[in-house]
């Protein structure tokens, strides 16, 4: 079957080969979201739906199976809606998932939205309840928290969505008409439960929840079918014990994602009926299973996901695993997964990756074996010499064994180059990985080395790397970021003293902490939607009981300790003004949810008035990420503008 796509691989080579020399690029090459995101092939095959994003904002596009000329469906408000994902109803209908920001108190909250819309733009219809208005603020709150149960694969004119119900104070799930629109509540939710989860015919048999006394225990609740009785089938303290997150249940059996015995993420098989955990189905050596791969309909597991470098896939049945297999020799060059199959599996679209290009999607059909590119992500930055991202590894100061990313410009030297050190966010449970990424090719196409790391607490290496991060802000995570810049100083590849740290949400913060932790390291220091005051964060969110209460106290710390509230207030650089030497530039969206404005603002006034060289610029809309184009264009014109003042 290999041969049968030469003529593909030939015309796709051709296509996307990097033949220019490296050429000194504009940020607007750079500043843009990707043009498509989550397409999705629909589940007959005849269709590609997707995001698609541009200057005017982000719209639900259409396209034939292997054709490019696409056609709007729907087009949100430029700057203050995001569309976070689109899924196929049926042949003829799609359900798009949008959100806005909200400001509900003193705080911002994204508030999510459901439409269901025809594939030639008619019949929108929008899951709504009655009664919005009369919600209180945390009512309104948990109202903004919709989500997609089930697509209905044996009945295509409905689907299952939890809202919240004002008469239960909880989600409940509800049956909703995607042509008439109206809503039809299943059950009432008297357990507290926040998730619900269905078996492979649709029903609605797993609820995962808080305990209503001690809101951070996580319960979960079973039924064997839609006439039975719900029974709490398995209790637990939040951060104690083995992980338990239920996905379906699938020929009788839950299957369940748990760090069970192996202490990694790992897919295993659920004996509901004794209440044990039954066997394994799949677990790495070394990384954490992510998640599951469904069926177009979301009706069946078909496998697993998780990451080394790149996506990397497992299927249950060996015959998609062969599938996966063509996939990856077919498109040898290039690190490929199967990223949306027809309910027969035949027709597909593939995301081709690597580390010194732009990610493509591909188009594959096995009934007429052809393929062809659909549409690359940054069409702007095809064609072009980027380097290649190397992976590499060190140790911190106590032995601990870490792992990052190094791209080094073309004809890079240890005498010229300067460095940008570059922590990713989260902090837990997130990591860097060596896919293309236009922050870091932007950097480097600007003449600077860039330094990633995997510091402890990142996620997808096991529990007990990620839980080594657990209330290490500032100290031990921070350390490991200085240990990194400390290795590649070691290798003498670059020059190490001219060099700026920045840094999004927590490597923001990790930016912030080095101008006052190491004043005389960094030349320059870059904090976008960053945290600057820790103590005032952690109290900020201790208010709101639960899930985020018992992060805050196991991720961070208890601020309602006096002993970790000094601690975290040390770690804290609004109060160590008089340590800090180097310019700052701060960059803050208005509307993030995510880490509040005033951890810049309230920063930026400080430093100020303390004789600090500092910038500072606030988005009108902007978000955490800063999704909306004329912002993430703005914010890499002032960060190209700023290192360039301020790196030799």
């Amino acid at each position: 079957m290999k041969s049968l796509f030469i003529l593909a691989i030939t015309l796709y080579s051709i296509a996307f080969s990097s033949f220019s020399a490296q050429t000194k690029l504009s940020y607007k090459d750079f500043g843009v979201l990707p043009m498509f995101q989550d397409p999705s092939v629909s589940p007959e095959g005849n269709k590609i739906v997707a995001i698609y994003n541009t200057e005017d904002g982000p719209s639900v596009v259409v396209s034939d199976f292997g054709g490019q000329e696409i056609t709007t469906l729907v087009k949100l408000k430029k700057a203050k809606d995001r569309i976070d994902n689109v899924y196929w109803i049926n042949e003829k209908r799609v359900l798009v998932s949008a959100s806005y920001s909200e400001r509900i108190v003193d705080r911002y909250f994204r508030m999510t939205r459901l439409f269901a819309i025809d594939i030639d733009g008619q019949n929108l219809r929008e899951i709504k309840q009655r009664g919005r208005r009369d919600l209180n603020n945390w009512e309104k709150i948990a109202a903004g928290d919709v989500s997609l149960v089930s697509l209905l694969k044996n009945d295509k004119e409905h689907i299952l969505v939890q809202l919240y119900d004002k008469r239960d104070k909880d989600h409940a799930v509800f049956k909703f008409n995607v042509n008439d629109g109206s809503l039809e509540k299943l059950f009432a939710n008297t357990y507290n439960v926040h998730t619900w989860v269905v078996n492979s015919e649709g029903v609605v048999v797993f609820g995962y929840g808080t305990d209503k006394v001690e809101s951070d225990v996580r319960t979960i609740w079973y039924r064997k079918d839609a006439s039975s009785k719900w029974t709490l089938l398995h209790k637990q303290k939040a951060y104690a014990g083995e992980t338990f997150e239920p996905k379906i249940v699938q020929d009788n059996k839950l299957l369940v994602i748990s760090d069970r015995e192996t202490r990694r993420a790992s897919l295993w098989q659920y004996d509901i009926a004794k209440g044990e955990f039954e066997k394994i189905i799949y677990s790495h050596e070394k990384y954490d299973v992510e998640g599951v791969i469904y069926t177009a309909d979301r009706d069946r597991v078909l496998g697993v996901y998780y990451f080394d470098n790149f996506l990397r896939s497992h299927y249950i049945e060996d015959a998609n695993n062969n599938i996966a297999t063509l996939v990856k020799n077919t498109f040898k060059n290039f690190e490929t997964s199967i990223y949306s199959l027809s309910q027969n599996k035949q027709r597909m679209l593939i995301l081709a990756a690597s580390d010194n290009s732009p990610s493509k999607f591909i188009w594959m059909d096995l009934n007429v074996k052809k393929a062809g590119i659909w549409f690359t992500q940054y069409p702007y930055l095809e064609k072009k010499n980027f380097p290649n991202v190397t992976p590499y590894s060190y140790k911190a100061k106590d032995g601990t064994e870490l792992s990052g990313y190094l791209t080094l410009p073309h004809n890079a030297s240890p005498e010229k180059t300067p460095v940008v050190v570059w922590p990713h966010g989260g902090p837990i449970g997130v990591r860097d990985y060596q896919y293309f990424d236009t922050f870091v090719q932007f950097f480097v196409n600007q003449g600077y080395a860039v330094l990633q790391m995997n510091y402890r607490g990142s996620g997808g290496f096991g529990s007990d790397f990620q839980v080594s991060g657990y209330r290490e802000w500032g100290k031990l995570m921070q350390e490991d970021v200085y240990d990194a810049f400390d290795w590649l100083k070691s290798q003498k590849l670059v020059n190490t003293n001219n060099a700026c740290l920045a840094g999004y949400s927590y490597g923001g913060y990790v930016a912030l902490t080095a101008s006052f932790q190491k004043p005389n390291t960094f030349k320059c220091i870059i904090s976008v939607a960053g945290v600057s005051d820790l103590l005032e964060l952690a109290e900020d969110d201790y208010r709101w009981e639960g899930s985020l209460r018992a992060h805050v106290i196991n991720e961070i710390g208890d601020p309602s300790k006096s002993d970790i509230a000094k601690e975290l207030a040390n770690v804290s650089a609004i109060n160590h003004l008089d340590k800090i030497k180097a310019p700052i530039l701060l960059l803050h969206g208005t509307y993030d949810t995510q880490v509040r404005l005033d951890q810049s603002s309230n920063f930026y006034e400080k430093a100020k008035k303390a004789g600090i060289d500092v910038e500072y610029t606030e988005y009108k809309y902007g978000t955490h990420y800063l999704d909306e184009p004329v912002n993430r264009m703005d914010a890499f014109k002032k960060i190209g503008e700023f290192l360039e003042e301020h790196l030799d």
